[in-house]
């Protein structure tokens, strides 16, 4: 018992001082300039927002914004830690697979209070069968979690109770080291069963008609699609709150973001590759080494590629250097699928992983190509297959990859381009035969990659399955030592990659934006959300200045 509670104590100690640590920042920082009487951060969003329900969405433009309308147990600081969010204290068993949160006194943007049973009845309800939702998966360190996602056991089974109002307890299977941090995404926020029940269906469609406990509340939707939030005069650390309001204006358009940063309509934009090297010296630019890696899926229905020769020519035959030359903007040769700012057991995972990029190698390609169209019976590949793609900056890159494959193998690749939304509902369907794949860690863990191309994963689009893979990553997520598990998690990659090929790494992303000079605090995360708007503040401008 008293090791439970001094860990307990600890940790609130110490979370407690984390959130001290962002507030005095921002405070300081205030000091050094004159705040600014409109008080308004302009970002963009590359498409209107459907649903604004956090159980069912899935792309990040709409995380970003219910990131910063809800608030969770946990949120990310500006070192992209968890510190206390809904959280005032925390207990954790002595064996790490029970978390007893405490909630402060908090209200909903209505007055109603917080209460432990908005978390219950949020995470649940994510986890129902019937709701379908494609961050069910986050939960399933949660005793019970996943059978209850499949229909095995009840709900009342599930490791989530609300012990009274302001107690919220929740059993994990094993030990995970990064749970904090899953505390703090978007899914794991709370959500309150009369406002959804009392809308049905139509619950996410008209955001003016939920409430709110983060920093802000969305007060308006535009005809255009603009989403614009207020600042919520009923969250609980509103004092900390600078900004007034928040636009997300509709583009999907590079240039077109672009002209509107440098006529001063919006303080941030992401930088494509075609304008980068025009901004690098700009002390507006920033770059970010984010937990993402682009890489080829291949449709494990396709016998074709169900050949791993075939899958081997393809990363042999390509140049990974002339694929990023496309990007200029800092991207990495990828040789695994974790990216470098993952972190490992004592350093980056990467540094205690090494795996090279493959050099491209033609003859090799070739070799392997014609051994497997031998071993399926071939005299010659199958004739135009499926390729997705996204409709952005990425198109060029899919180009430059048909382009390689054409020349080097004889393959001929039929490009579907489309939008995020539309790709992911394909790859989901089967209806492609390779598609460039991108996959953001939302937690710090390598896990969160590897997992994804377990059997029956929900985003294992390409449905690969290996007993052996999937084996080894059983003994990861069971292994109670962190080393050990780090040790079966290098296993795991390198059969993915090294023996089985059964995906073609590319690159390791690199974020290229623009932030105006007076927007101070803002937080950019590698993974999870990307933007942490609760401690940005506007000053006045040079160009306000001088008039």
């Amino acid at each position: 018992m008293m090791k439970r509670r001094v860990l307990s104590l600890v940790l609130s100690l110490s979370l407690a001082a984390g959130l001290v640590g962002c507030a005095g920042k921002a405070a300081s920082d205030s000091a050094s300039g004159k705040l600014s009487d409109q008080q308004i951060l302009r970002l963009t969003i590359p498409y209107p927002i459907k649903t604004f329900d956090h159980a069912v969405v899935h792309n990040s433009s709409t995380l970003d914004i219910l990131s910063n309308t809800g608030e969770g147990l946990m949120r990310l600081n500006q070192n992209h830690q968890p510190i206390p969010g809904m959280a005032s204290r925390l207990t954790i068993s002595p064996d790490q697979t029970v978390y007893t949160f405490t909630l402060r006194r908090a209200e909903w943007s209505d007055g109603k209070p917080v209460t432990a049973h908005d978390f219950e009845y949020a995470w649940k309800r994510i986890l129902a069968p019937g709701t379908h939702s494609p961050s069910a998966y986050l939960f399933y360190p949660i005793v019970n979690a996943e059978s209850y996602h499949q229909g095995e056991v009840k709900e009342d089974k599930v490791g989530i109770r609300a012990l009274d109002d302001r107690t919220l307890e929740v059993r994990l299977k094993r030990q995970v080291r990064n749970f904090l941090s899953l505390a703090a995404l978007t899914p794991f926020l709370p959500a309150r069963k009369d406002t959804i029940q009392s809308q049905g269906k139509s619950y996410g469609k008209d955001p003016t008609r939920m409430v709110y406990i983060g920093p802000f509340t969305i007060s308006r939707v535009t005809e255009d699609g603009t989403v614009i939030l207020s600042k919520n005069r009923r969250y609980w650390d509103e004092k900390n709150v600078r900004l007034e309001h928040v636009y997300f204006f509709v583009s999907n358009h590079a240039t077109r973001q672009l002209n509107w940063y440098n006529a001063d309509k919006i303080d941030v934009t992401s930088v494509e590759r075609e304008f980068a090297e025009a901004y690098k010296k700009s002390p507006e630019f920033h770059q970010l080494q984010t937990a993402t890696t682009q890489y080829i899926r291949f449709n494990y229905k396709n016998p074709f590629f169900r050949n791993k020769k075939i899958r081997q020519a393809i990363s042999y035959a390509l140049n990974r250097g002339i694929i990023i030359d496309q990007l200029k903007n800092a991207a990495e040769p990828a040789g695994g699928l974790i990216p470098p700012s993952m972190k490992g057991y004592k350093s980056s995972f990467r540094q205690e992983a090494v795996m090279q990029a493959p050099e491209q190698d033609v003859d090799k390609a070739r070799q392997l190509f014609n051994e497997g169209l031998a071993e399926l019976g071939l005299t010659k590949p199958p004739f135009r297959l499926i390729m997705l793609n996204y409709e952005d900056n990425r198109k060029e890159l899919a180009l430059e990859i048909k382009k390689q494959l054409q020349e080097n193998l004889g393959l001929t690749l039929m490009l579907n381009t489309t939008s995020r939304a539309d790709k992911l509902q394909l790859e989901n369907a089967g209806k492609f035969d390779l598609a460039l794949s991108d996959w953001a860690a939302t937690y710090p863990d390598p896990a969160a990659f590897l997992e994804t191309f377990t059997s029956g994963h929900l985003m294992n689009t390409g449905k690969y399955s290996d007993a052996p893979f999937d084996e080894t990553m059983k003994r990861a997520f069971n292994s109670v030592l962190i080393d050990q598990q780090i040790r079966y998690l290098i296993q795991a990659e390198k059969f993915l990659i090294q023996d089985d090929q059964a995906l073609v790494p590319l690159y390791y992303v690199t974020d290229s934006y623009l932030v105006k000079s007076h927007v101070k605090e803002l937080i950019r995360h590698p993974f999870g959300p990307r933007y942490t708007l609760k401690w940005v503040y506007i000053l006045e401008s040079e160009e306000s200045d001088d008039k």
